[in-house]
């Protein structure tokens, strides 16, 4: 075997490890394939930047615009605001009406912001409810997919295959030639996430909701340990701190805050953020030579009032902060709040999280002031976790942004104009008309995707050009060949899925594409539903959190785990799966 082909073999490997620990970002996994691909020499660099200049590439940031006017608009987030209205205190009619709105949407426009919208929207009603959040949000995710499955632009995967198709197969595919096998798998799908998610999802709290109504509202005050304080030399445990209704939020220490841990001495001029009762810290004060900071005087009162509440912050996805540290962004100085803990993917970190790298997804546990809490309301780098963002910046650029949406889908469905040419066109109309402005229109690209997809394109054109590829497709169809082409397409399909749900559905197409086509070539058949069994497995990858970027979004606000999703979403993944290889042949013949 040629080293390159084994290099190529080798660099796939390490690729599927990097994504399923999850060690490092997605977009910089795509840069190093291309950096290794380049020296290696095994790839040219006009054939390494390809994926850039791709067509599907450019649709797909094209849509990311497309998705954010709509956004800006204020449509989905009045439609999400309704939500508790029109549910009318009944959870199974707020489940059946948020899953059927996201799961439409999703069909039209980038299922990420759709879910991004409807996360507060849920936590809201849920809380209004007293129902857990966790039992409709995996769902929420689920639905989003499930929508998208059904057009040409309800998914990145979609696009990125139809342009793979075109290219590799002269296979055009339309607005809706998904919709055949679309909309019998949504219902399908509809149809579990309704009748099993309050029975199989389980109850979870997030990070906020473990605090009482007692508790999330308090007097918030610094004190300083004097040296003649009787707590100088003592744990926690052994002062009267411990048993005073009084708890200690943080410990500051010279220039650094600190945890303050069960075996921890406390030292002069120790700095307390103690929260609770005003006179409790008061008696505080006058028996245990507790000084309180001058900095919290206010007059003859001795300590000013600071009404402080806990509330969660999630880093959106294109947020400018994912990379960077809590200690590097500067949150108490910038945003007046104080981190407390760090939820990534079910998992609670309270220790040395002023030092964690933050990454799309994270629920961050702050405090701050009300005030505090309303400027975070305007940042593009959180989704405030608490309410829906109601806020219509562009309200009476709603017509406009839905006419354009309206008119690609229009005019693509009629194949008059090429999808690239009219999501362009309708990204350019955006900003002309006002809907977003140039800097919006570019921040609201996500371009880690972009970077990722450029990067697994120039694999899978790796594994082509030095034939690993073909021996995969040779190995494959001498094991299928003898079973039929029904049976290998359903073992085609579940192995794309399985490669969906631990590298993510965008890199599983660009690999898996080309591989169908040359299945089909192997097996003497058409190629047609051999593409089409990617698409599907590609946009519902349910039954793992990093198979689809939705499933990472609603990872912490919902409290889930790992196992919640394989045990919630693997039943739904085979069932569409049967459903999608029983129906891909009747409408694709081979």
């Amino acid at each position: 075997m040629d080293w390159q082909i084994i290099a190529v073999y080798v660099m796939l490997a390490l690729t599927v490890v990097l994504f399923v620990t999850d060690k490092v970002r997605t977009d910089i996994v795509g840069l190093l394939i291309m950096v290794t691909l380049g020296l290696l020499g095994i790839l040219t660099p006009y054939e390494l930047l390809a994926g850039f200049s791709n067509e599907a590439l450019v649709t797909i940031a094209a849509m990311f615009v497309l998705s954010a006017a709509l956004m800006r608009s204020g449509l989905v987030a009045a439609l999400g605001g309704k939500l508790t209205d029109w549910s009318r205190g009944s959870p199974m009619r707020f489940m059946v009406l948020s899953l059927s709105a996201v799961c439409f949407m999703s069909a039209f426009i980038n299922n990420t912001p759709v879910v991004v919208v409807f996360i507060p929207a849920v936590l809201t009603v849920c809380a209004r409810l007293g129902e857990s959040p966790s039992k409709f949000l995996m769902p929420i995710s689920f639905a989003s997919m499930l929508g998208g499955s059904c057009t040409l632009i309800g998914t990145s995967s979609n696009i990125l295959i139809a342009n793979i198709a075109k290219d590799k197969a002269d296979f055009k595919i339309g607005m809706f030639e998904f919709a055949w096998v679309g909309i019998a798998i949504v219902v399908v799908g509809m149809g579990y996430l309704l009748f099993f998610s309050r029975r199989l999802l389980p109850n979870r709290t997030t990070l906020a909701s473990t605090v009482t109504a007692d508790d999330a509202k308090e007097y918030i005050t610094q004190v300083t340990i004097g040296a003649e304080s009787e707590l100088v030399g003592k744990k926690l445990a052994e002062t009267p701190l411990a048993t005073a209704g009084v708890k200690v939020a943080e410990l500051i220490r010279g220039d650094r805050i600190q945890r303050l841990g069960k075996e921890m001495t406390l030292e002069v001029e120790d700095t307390l953020l103690l929260r609770g009762d005003l006179n409790k810290i008061l008696e505080l004060d006058r028996k245990h030579q507790i000084n309180i900071t001058a900095e919290m005087m206010d007059g003859e009162q001795g300590v000013k009032r600071v009404e402080m509440t806990l509330f969660e912050l999630m880093v959106a996805p294109d947020s400018p902060l994912i990379g960077r540290t809590c200690r590097q962004i500067g949150l108490r100085e910038r945003f007046d709040v104080s981190v407390f803990a760090l939820q990534r993917r079910g998992r609670h970190h309270q220790r040395e999280i002023a030092d964690i790298e933050l990454r799309m997804g994270d629920i961050l546990l702050v405090r701050g002031s009300t005030d505090a809490l309303e400027k975070l309301r305007d940042k593009d780098e959180f989704i405030l976790l608490e309410g829906v963002h109601d806020q219509v910046i562009e309200r009476h650029k709603a017509p406009i942004a839905l006419a354009t949406i309206l008119a690609v889908v229009v005019l693509a469905a009629f194949g008059l104009v090429p999808i690239s040419v009219l999501a362009l066109g309708g990204a350019a109309v955006m900003v002309l008309t006002g809907c977003l402005t140039a800097r919006d229109a570019y921040r609201s690209i996500d371009w880690a995707v972009l970077v990722l997809i450029a990067g697994m394109m120039a694999l899978g054109c790796g594994m082509e050009k030095t034939g690993a590829l073909a021996i995969v497709a040779n190995n494959l169809s001498a094991a299928v060949e003898h079973w039929g082409n029904h049976a290998a397409l359903g073992v085609f399909y579940f192995m794309t899925a399985v490669l969906s749900l631990l590298i993510l559905n965008k890199p599983a197409a660009v690999l898996c594409a080309p591989l169908g086509i040359q299945l089909a070539q192997k097996l003497e058949c058409s190629s047609e539903p051999f593409i089409m069994a990617v698409a599907f497995a590609a946009s519902t990858a349910m039954a793992t959190p990093m198979g689809y970027q939705t499933n990472l979004l609603v990872y912490g606000p919902g409290g889930y785990n790992y196992r919640d999703f394989v045990v919630f979403g693997l039943p739904l993944n085979i069932a569409v799966g049967v459903m999608a290889c029983w129906l891909i042949p009747i409408f694709w013949s081979f």
